[in-house]
C-alpha cells in the first residue's frame, strides 16, 4: 500500500489488478452497465479485437464488443432513459488522415448485458480520437463530441493544418462542427459544469493551448483560457486538462506539452490565467483526473505516465494552494498509466481510482482506504 500525506492525515490506496494482457490499454470508462446500482468498468485496449468490461463487485470480464480495431475512445451514456447507457466507441484509429478510417458508432445492450452489444456506424472522421457526451445546452440531454487528432492536411511534425472539433445530436447524428477554428494537434477533451453556464462547456487542449467552448442559441462560442506551455511549436500547448477546486476557488490542472512531461495549474488572477508548472519529471504523461480524495473539498490531482517510473502520482496542495507535494499512487514499474478514471466503486462513501496501463498491459483498481 502506498500512502500520500494530506492535512493532519494520511489517506491509504490499497491496489488491486483485475486485468492482465490489455495489449495497448488506452482508456477506462466507469458506468453501470446491468442496472444494478454498482458501478462496473469498461477496459479499452487499442491492441485487442475486443471491447472489454468488467463487472462489480467480483470483476467477472465480459466482452461488451467484439470485431473492433484500433479502438481509441469510449464514452457512456444512456440516450433511451432505460437506466443503461448507450457507449459511443471511436476505432480505426492511426495518426495518419490516409490510413485512418476514425470510425465512430453506438453499443447498444440487448436482453442480456454480458453478451456482446449491438453497434452502429454513425460517422466517419479520419484520426477520431476523443469523445465525450456533453449537455451542453443544459437540458439534460446530452450530445457527443469528437475531436480528431489532426485534419485532414496535417502531416508530421509540425501537424499545422486546420482542425474541427465536431458534435452529434440524436436521432439523426447529423456531423456539426462546435469549432473550424484550430490549427494543429488536439489531444484531450473535456466536458465540464462552469460558472455562469447552465449545463456544460467543452475545454479542450493542443498546440494552440486550452480552449473553452460554450453553447447557446444554436452555436458554439470559443474562448481562448490560456496558450499552454510557452516552448515554440510543436512543443507548444498542452495535452490533457481538467477543472477541479480548491475550496470555493477553481483552478485548471494539465499535462504539457503533448504527451508531456510537466504537470501545470492554472489559477485565475484578475479575470486572467496564471501558470505554475509543478511537476517536470513525468514521462510520457498521457492521462490527469482530479478528485477529493478525503472529502475535504479541497481536490487533489493524479497523472498517468507511460514511460518514466510507470506509476501514477498524486500532486496535494498546500493550505494556501500555492505550492503542491507529488507521491507515487503504486509500486514503480506497476503501471503504465495511458487512462485513468474516478468513482465510488464498493459504496463506503470514498471515492476510488482506476487505471489501465499501456506497456504494463493491465487494468488496476485503487481502493480508497482511508486516513491512516
Amino acid at each position: 500500500m502506498v500512502s500520500t500525506q494530506t492535512g493532519g492525515g494520511a489517506t491509504g490506496f490499497a491496489p488491486h489488478e483485475i486485468g492482465t494482457g490489455l495489449r495497448g490499454g488506452y482508456q477506462v470508462v466507469i458506468a453501470d452497465l446491468n442496472k444494478d446500482g454498482k458501478p462496473d468498468i469498461i477496459a479499452l485496449a487499442s491492441g485487442l479485437p475486443e471491447l472489454l468490461w468488467y463487472e462489480n463487485p467480483g470483476w467477472q470480464k465480459h466482452v461488451l464488443a467484439s470485431g473492433v480495431s484500433q479502438l481509441i475512445n469510449a464514452a457512456a451514456y444512456d440516450i433511451d432513459g432505460d437506466g443503461i447507457p448507450e457507449i459511443a466507441v471511436a476505432q480505426g484509429f492511426t495518426m495518419s488522415p490516409k490510413t485512418s478510417k476514425g470510425q465512430i458508432g453506438l453499443l447498444t445492450h440487448g436482453a442480456d448485458v454480458t453478451a456482446p452489444w449491438t453497434y452502429k456506424e454513425i460517422d466517419a472522421v479520419p484520426t477520431a480520437h476523443r469523445i465525450r457526451w456533453v449537455d451542453a445546452d443544459g437540458t439534460g440531454r446530452k450530445m457527443l463530441a469528437m475531436a480528431p487528432l489532426i485534419g485532414p492536411d496535417s502531416t508530421p511534425p509540425d501537424y499545422k493544418a486546420p482542425m474541427s472539433i465536431l458534435f452529434y445530436r440524436a436521432p439523426d447524428w447529423k456531423r456539426e462542427a462546435v469549432t473550424d477554428a484550430l490549427t494543429g494537434l488536439v489531444h484531450g477533451i473535456e466536458t465540464t459544469p462552469w460558472d455562469g453556464v447552465k449545463g456544460e462547456v467543452l475545454l479542450s487542449a493542443g498546440f494552440t493551448g486550452l480552449n473553452l467552448y460554450r453553447f447557446a442559441n444554436g452555436t458554439w462560442t470559443q474562448t481562448e483560457i490560456s496558450k499552454g506551455d510557452p516552448q515554440p511549436w510543436p512543443k507548444s500547448g498542452a495535452s490533457d486538462v481538467k477543472l477541479a477546486r480548491l475550496g470555493a476557488q477553481k483552478f485548471l490542472a494539465t499535462i504539457e506539452p503533448w504527451h508531456g512531461n510537466e504537470v501545470v495549474i492554472y489559477r485565475q488572477a484578475g479575470g486572467a490565467w496564471t501558470r505554475q508548472m509543478i511537476d517536470d519529471q513525468i514521462a510520457d504523461g498521457h492521462t490527469i483526473i482530479t478528485l477529493d480524495i478525503d472529502g475535504d473539498g479541497r481536490d487533489e490531482v493524479i497523472v498517468g505516465q507511460r514511460g518514466g517510473a510507470r506509476t501514477p502520482m498524486l500532486y496535494t496542495a498546500s493550505a494556501d494552494g500555492t505550492s503542491w507535494t507529488r507521491r507515487a499512487l503504486d509500486d514503480e514499474g506497476s503501471m503504465a498509466a495511458a487512462g485513468c478514471a474516478a468513482a465510488d466503486l464498493n459504496a463506503d462513501k470514498q471515492v476510488d481510482v482506476v487505471c489501465i496501463g499501456t506497456a504494463t498491459q493491465n487494468l488496476k483498481w485503487y481502493e480508497n482506504v482511508g486516513k491512516k
